[in-house]
């Protein structure tokens, strides 16, 4: 009765159907169940990898590379002369896009040196796709003391990969000064494996649909709340940064004080030298020379050339053709002549010399300055004014009139008894 049953459970469509989701089911799980073991024996692999490349960078410098590693010969090591090579690579673990940073620390005997410069060329991989970093790190050459009697220095280099996979930077070589003598050395193969920058999630699984979002009118005036404390956030900003532009802009330079006028610089510097010890040190030639540069200097600023360049006859050529108003060519000629006399013709001058020709520079300096031709001027108009008063009163005054043409009178009278005799 049983294997009636079942025989006819078998044919019926129904069982048949069960049957076969049953047994697609108990497949999918298997497809899983493998494809999660696959996986997980993958992230073992490279976490191996990993080991293994972290372990191979700790170690010394191998004497043969591996295949992919480039060739890199190196000396034999001098007895007492080891060099140990340890490499870092920060982070460990990196993703793509990622500033990789990989430090090479190289330890020696106090005694020794090495030296070592990566080479850009082995760090760039087209190939792979990665890229020698444009901004490379800081790089302190300075060796630094270390553990039993030893020094190291570390050099570190910046890369960027942008495809996952594993990346192998091949020996470096590196130069060991020991005693004089330099031997090559190379640096371990670095290895690093690197993973995509989506793969958080080792098992990722579809999520269900965000269930819909009741508004209300609370959630609403919050909204607005936010959006007017993020318009006032961006005042604040735009404010801040119109107010930094409008100070970091250049502000127009004040112009430039006005140029004192030659004859009170003159003037300033006859003053100094007049106060100055040269003369009861016995410093009479360099007293002459300042004397005559102040007054070169003021001539030149007047008539517009270099008399400090010029002989006295070219700057006495050169006032004869502009001459400057209050003072007399003469008198220029006088002052420039008596300071050549002392700087060239070894003549010695006395004190009261001395002093007289510091006031002659004065005068020069105060008569041919507005001021001083303004009253040489003034003076001039009274004199003349005060004449022709003294004209215009003898013309009104016969008395005076007569005698002053008494002697004229008296004169004819001689002139004409001298004719007689």
């Amino acid at each position: 009765m049983s294997g009636e049953r079942l025989s006819w459970l078998a044919s019926a469509p129904l069982a048949r159907t069960m049957a076969t989701c049953v047994a697609l089911s108990v497949a999918t799980v298997g497809a899983d169940a493998l494809a999660q073991d696959a996986e997980s024996a993958q992230d073992a692999s490279g976490a191996v990898q990993d080991v293994l490349s972290a372990a191979s960078a700790d170690g010394a410098a191998q004497s043969a590379p591996r295949e992919g590693e480039g060739a890199c010969e190196e000396d034999p090591m001098p007895a007492g002369h080891l060099v140990r090579v340890e490499t870092r690579v920060e982070p460990a673990r990196p993703k793509v896009g990622d500033r990789v940073l990989i430090t090479y620390r190289l330890i020696a005997p106090s005694s020794d040196r090495v030296e070592f410069e990566p080479d850009p060329a082995a760090f760039a991989q087209p190939a792979n796709e990665l890229e020698y970093a444009r901004q490379q790190p800081d790089r302190d050459r300075r060796a630094r003391s270390g553990s039993a009697g030893t020094v190291f220095g570390e050099v570190t280099v910046a890369v960027q990969p942008f495809k996952t996979g594993e990346v192998v930077i091949p020996r470096q070589l590196a130069r060991l000064n020991a005693a004089g003598d330099v031997v090559r050395v190379c640096t371990p193969a670095v290895r690093f494996r690197v993973g995509d920058p989506f793969g958080n999630a080792p098992h990722p699984t579809p999520r269900d649909l965000t269930p819909p979002e009741v508004v209300t009118a609370e959630t609403l005036r919050w909204r607005y709340v936010m959006l007017g404390l993020d318009a006032a956030f961006a005042l604040v900003v735009i404010t801040v940064a119109v107010n930094s532009y409008l100070r970091a802009r250049p502000k127009p330079e004040a112009p430039p004080p006005p140029p004192i006028p030659p004859w009170i610089l003159a003037t300033e510097s006859l003053e100094v030298l007049s106060k100055s010890d040269l003369l009861s040190r016995g410093q009479i030639k360099e007293y002459y020379d300042q004397l005559s540069d102040v007054v070169r200097r003021y001539i030149g600023a007047l008539r517009g050339f270099d008399a400090l360049e010029m002989t006295t006859l070219e700057v006495l050529s050169k006032l004869k053709r502009v001459p400057i108003a209050g003072v007399t060519t003469t008198e220029i000629a006088h002052l420039l002549t008596e300071c050549d006399l002392v700087k060239f013709a070894r003549h010695v001058p006395t004190h009261e010399e001395s002093d007289k020709i510091l006031d002659v520079a004065f005068s020069i300096v105060r008569r041919s300055s507005p001021a001083g031709q303004k009253a040489a001027a003034d003076a001039e108009r009274s004199a003349k004014k005060s004449e022709a008063q003294s004209s215009s009163s003898v013309a009104a005054d016969p008395v005076a009139k007569a005698k002053t043409d008494e002697p004229s009178k008296d004169a004819e009278v001689v002139e004409h008894q001298e004719k007689r005799g």
